[in-house]
């Protein structure tokens, strides 16, 4: 195994194998050759490795026998793919600022991969720079990159007619060129110093058909905090990813230390260590989230106690007397004043 530690979203990893059922291929037979288990109802584990996604596309690949595989993927694409990052970018005002999102966000998709926007004259290129490990990306890793780049921008602004200046990839020429003219409306130049899809910079500035100023607050507010917890690999940071993986707060100490394979009291005197406890973790992540509930959505404060795990509202409102040094009625008020 790689020592890299990279990964790689099981959201993206469910793409993989989603394009695998369109052609007839089972997932299960896919991650039987690749010999691995994955809870895919229950998105489990969040995260596989970049040696555990490579065989994955490997297997898919060869069971296939598809010759473009990975660019069929681009019309298959859906937000779930993307996960937290699809909605920070189906919200923001205008294709700029969804490319951002993703150039900012990918390392929750996946840590194997770098996207950028480069600006020429009055055009920009859209890159993707593949970040292997020992296996190098196979062709159809990178055409599914560059093919649902297309897909999800013309979604995004409910435009199917919006078709690239050029493409260029990395990779060399397989010899039929047509299916690609098809996908994209060009045909691509192969063997170059990058894979990527040029627009005219008119583009940037087109709004977005779902675009919503509160919710992409909420998304990106959501997206940062996934991010700081992604690139810490302290133990209180892996409590919070469990928590928030389940999407609840009903998980006892036990639980999270089952989910991280450790003793309960292993967890315990890891966290000890980094001067926090289980409690102390809980407690903040509860804080941020009430927050969130309270101040930029329209659930019931019954609803939000609730979502939070507290069985009782005046618990509930005791611990935001705590939290904010207010009720959560007064919360909602201030932030419907501003």
């Amino acid at each position: 195994m790689n020592s890299s530690g990279k990964r790689v979203s099981i959201h993206w990893v469910k793409a993989i194998l989603g394009a695998a059922e369109s052609l007839g291929i089972p997932s299960e037979k896919i991650l039987a050759a690749a010999n691995t288990s994955l809870d895919l109802e229950h998105n489990l584990p969040s995260y596989l490795s970049l040696e555990q996604t490579q065989a994955i596309w490997t297997k898919a690949e060869q069971l296939s026998e598809h010759p473009f595989f990975g660019l069929h993927m681009g019309p298959r694409v859906r937000p779930s793919f993307f996960n937290v990052v699809a909605y920070v970018a189906m919200t923001s005002d205008n294709l700029a600022n969804a490319y951002s999102s993703f150039v900012r966000y990918l390392p929750l998709v996946t840590e194997a991969g770098e996207m950028d926007l480069y600006h020429e004259g009055n055009d920009f290129w859209f890159r993707f720079i593949p970040r292997p490990d020992e296996t190098p990306f196979s062709r159809h890793q990178i055409e599914s990159v560059i093919s649902m780049v297309l897909s999800f921008s013309r979604w995004l602004v409910g435009d199917d007619n919006i078709k690239p200046k050029e493409v260029v990839f990395s990779h060399a020429n397989p010899g039929d060129v047509a299916e690609y003219h098809r996908v994209f409306g060009v045909t691509p130049t192969f063997d170059q110093a990058f894979s990527g899809l040029k627009f005219p910079r008119e583009l940037l500035s087109r709004s977005l058909v779902e675009s919503d100023q509160a919710l992409n607050a909420l998304h990106k507010s959501h997206a940062e905090q996934l991010l700081s917890v992604h690139l810490d690999n302290s133990w209180a940071a892996k409590v919070v990813k469990v928590i928030m993986s389940a999407g609840h707060f009903s998980f006892s100490r036990e639980d999270v230390a089952a989910k991280l394979n450790i003793s309960t009291r292993t967890l315990q005197r890891r966290l000890q260590e980094e001067g926090t406890s289980f409690l102390d973790v809980m407690d903040a992540q509860r804080k941020q989230k009430a927050e969130e509930l309270i101040c930029r959505t329209h659930k019931s404060l019954k609803e939000v106690a609730l979502d939070l795990g507290f069985s009782e509202p005046s618990t509930f409102y005791r611990a935001c007397h705590r939290w904010f040094d207010c009720t959560p009625n007064v919360m909602r008020e201030r932030q419907q004043a501003r």
